[in-house]
């Protein structure tokens, strides 16, 4: 007896977490869309629903990568188009971070694998040259500053000199140390030298007093003092340490790697930045 095929056909749509705690709850649906819809029109129609700008995504039709897709220009198709006449369809989105998308097809349209790390070192030096710039940009256009007056004109006290301020990220050189400070989502990050952050912590006003604090304890220590003054400590930053690493609980956030750096936090918790300069002062 002749059945009729369904006008209908299944998308089963998975894809990649994007951060921990993404994994909690599975992305897997299932979509039907109408039999004879084109590939293109498929993978925009089940595209990740987070829709970030910049990020991009590979998507994986039956186990061949068949398109990249961003929310900045949407689909653009590694195979040719078709209309789809047979289901269910596999689709899987990999996440490739923050490659651009259109550098991304470009590569993978000339045959180079979907491999995310290979790509990511690839993309590196490029992803720095454009963030650099959007900086630039940024402190050229923008009024906004990351650290106030007070706490530039105390760092510059203790010998930095600045080579970028923005609203989002500020660099300075201080014996012959280069230092990063960026503004991540509510967190105050602090980097010396290559490698990740030294310091996170929040509030903001905190971490200012932090960084003053460790320039002060290193120009204490080259001019033959101790590093730390002798100073009264607040007792309400509790700070606990695991392994080579020092946090604390509750509103005043602190993730510091160094013995030095967890004293000096606990020397800047209710001290501004005026205040960490007298302490400091030798």
């Amino acid at each position: 007896m002749f059945r009729p095929r369904p006008r209908s056909l299944e998308l089963r749509v998975d894809r990649d977490s994007v951060a921990m705690g993404d994994d909690v709850v599975s992305h897997a649906g299932v979509l039907s869309v109408p039999r004879g819809t084109l590939l293109s029109a498929a993978i925009e129609r089940c595209s990740p629903e987070i829709k970030a700008p910049g990020w991009s995504w590979v998507a994986v039709v039956d186990g061949m990568a068949a398109a990249v897709w961003s929310v900045d220009h949407g689909v653009h198709l590694l195979v040719p188009d078709r209309k789809l006449s047979r289901g269910p369809v596999e689709v899987f989105f990999r996440y490739f971070a923050q490659i651009d998308p259109v550098w991304l097809f470009d590569r993978l349209a000339r045959g180079e694998r979907p491999d995310r790390r290979a790509l990511e070192e690839q993309y590196a030096p490029i992803a720095r040259e454009r963030y650099r710039a959007e900086l630039r940009r940024r402190e050229r256009e923008l009024d906004g500053r990351l650290l106030s007056t007070a706490c530039v004109e105390a760092l510059r006290h203790y010998g930095a000199e600045f080579t970028l301020h923005a609203d989002v990220a500020c660099e300075f050189t201080h014996d012959a140390d280069a230092w990063v400070v960026r503004r991540a989502d509510t967190m105050f990050q602090v980097f010396r030298g290559g490698g990740g952050p030294i310091a996170s912590l929040r509030p903001h006003a905190f971490g200012e007093a932090w960084l003053v604090g460790m320039l002060g304890a290193a120009v204490r220590a080259a001019e033959g003092w101790e590093a730390l003054p002798d100073a009264h400590v607040s007792p309400d930053l509790e700070l606990t340490r695991s392994g080579g690493r020092w946090t604390s609980r509750g509103p005043t956030v602190v993730q510091v790697h160094s013995e030095l750096a967890a004293s000096v936090a606990q020397l800047a918790h209710g001290r501004s930045v005026s205040q960490m300069l007298e302490v400091f002062d030798v």
